[in-house]
């Protein structure tokens, strides 16, 4: 019976990955509403220190992106062994993902401590770059701690833990929220750190989780036998530059990415401070969707990683199309609810019966309905991202953000917005033109990968990716 055999694989694969994408989901989201809570907690203290903060979120989302970026590529690799059962090169993954994540850690502090160089010239008041300065210098605090979690975090993703990766961030958060208020305006006889306490919160929160996570990895009977600590004892470069030539890529698409509508929210800027606000708000719908996204994309992943382990085409294809299938399903309903009760939404961040929200409104309702179908289309982009990164095929995907959104995106919002006179409209209609094109040729990529990926040379070590043509 191949009919009831295939809705048997496919019922599976929809379980298997509603099992790992929605604690991934619901973890990131949960982490993204501590950043939220800082950034309302920040405004509490005068436009001097949101101005700082803001300064120094956007070095602070640049450096983050790439670095951790990199530290993606352990989940790829951890999967690939774990679908094939070898546990002893899962030990020797991970030992060298820790020792990249000290030399990491070691590059960020040093850019970190650089950093108020280049904050001199932003022509910011010097009671802003001071408070700047305070809230960097606090942040650097956070960068061991924060990449430690990062690779055990991602250990976990590979081998289908992400139940555990669930319960860290219901752990880390309730006790960073208030320990931030405690440590910003100086509370239960804690210093009054002012913005330097959101960095000096997420550091003692991050660090003592990574020790003890780390401690209970080392410690679990389950956990003991993949032995992540053993590798640390040895350098092994080949495995250290398989991790950087598969993360590198991923680190650099996302500061393309971030960067793209960094230029974005320049020039709708130009159009006056209504058409700024509306960009905002909509920016703020769109981060928590596509952090939904992200985490499907993760899922889609280790379980492509884990079919190539197993040498399991049709399983890399299942996990593929039923990721994409359930994340549309879902981002559809999200887009839906955003074009069709675009006044309920914003509702949550504006008196839209005040007569003075008039404009504010009609732009944020005009820009949200554009941000849905922008939505709809990154969704294919971004899933199709993940079944290349579970194949190693992490270059690709970073010249495709390089084309649709440096290239194609940014040129039609250009042209849209500032050409021929569209506005802001022009702009996120030019960058979702720009992203639809990137969903095509991600789309073409993974279906040619698909009829001509050698799985056998995939699982070796130091090899990006394996072709081999079938005539």
């Amino acid at each position: 019976m191949p009919h009831d055999n295939f809705l048997h694989s496919v019922r599976s694969e929809i379980r298997e990955t509603f099992s790992l994408s929605i604690p991934l989901i619901a973890s990131q989201l949960i982490y993204a509403c501590s950043g939220f809570i800082g950034t309302a907690m920040v405004a509490h203290l005068g436009q001097d220190a949101l101005a700082a903060s803001v300064l120094v979120s956007m070095i602070w989302m640049t450096l983050t992106v790439l670095f951790f970026g990199i530290l993606n590529s352990i989940s790829v690799l951890v999967s690939h062994q774990f679908g094939a059962k070898n546990y002893r090169a899962i030990s020797d993954i991970m030992g060298q993902a820790f020792i990249l994540g000290v030399l990491l850690a070691a590059v960020m502090i040093i850019l970190m401590l650089g950093m108020p160089i280049i904050l001199r010239y932003t022509s910011q008041p010097p009671a802003v770059l001071a408070l700047a300065v305070q809230y960097m210098h606090s942040l650097i605090w956070t960068i061991p701690g924060l990449i430690t979690l990062i690779v055990c975090e991602q250990f976990l993703a590979g081998v289908n833990q992400a139940k555990l990766v669930l319960r860290i961030s219901l752990l880390v958060v309730p006790i960073e929220i208030p320990l931030i208020y405690l440590l910003i305006f100086g509370k239960l006889g804690l210093p009054a750190c002012g913005v330097a306490g959101i960095g000096y919160g997420f550091a003692t929160t991050y660090s003592t989780v990574a020790v003890l996570l780390t401690c209970y990895l080392v410690k679990s009977r389950y956990y003991q036998s993949f032995g992540i600590l053993q590798g640390c004892c040895r350098i092994d470069l080949t495995r250290i530059m398989e991790l950087i030539r598969i993360g590198l890529p991923m680190g650099c698409m996302h500061v393309i990415e971030v960067s793209t509508f960094t230029f974005a929210t320049f020039w709708i800027a130009r159009f006056g401070t209504t058409m700024l606000a509306a960009h905002q708000i909509v920016m703020q719908y769109l981060g928590f969707a596509i952090t939904i996204v992200f985490a499907m994309s993760q899922a889609v992943t280790v379980r492509v990683g884990h079919s190539v382990g197993r040498q399991n085409l049709t399983g890399i294809r299942l996990a593929i199309y039923v990721g994409m299938v359930l994340n549309f399903i879902c981002i559809a309903l999200v887009a839906l609810a955003l074009n069709c009760f675009p006044y309920f939404f914003l509702s949550l961040d504006m008196d839209i019966k005040n007569p003075a929200n008039a404009l504010l409104l009609r732009d944020s309702a005009m820009l949200l309905g554009i941000g849905g179908i922008l939505m709809l289309f990154d969704n294919f982009r971004i899933i199709g991202f993940g079944a290349l990164r579970g194949l190693k095929d992490t270059k690709f995907p970073m010249y495709a953000s390089l084309v649709s959104f440096w290239i194609i995106g940014l040129s039609l919002a250009y042209l849209f917005g500032m050409v021929w006179h569209f506005s802001g409209k022009g702009i996120w209609w030019g960058l979702t033109l720009g992203i639809a094109s990137g969903a095509v040729i991600v789309f073409i990529r993974v279906q040619w990968l698909l009829n001509h990926v050698d799985l056998a040379q995939l699982m070796t070590t130091g090899k990006n990716m394996s072709l081999a043509s079938h005539d």
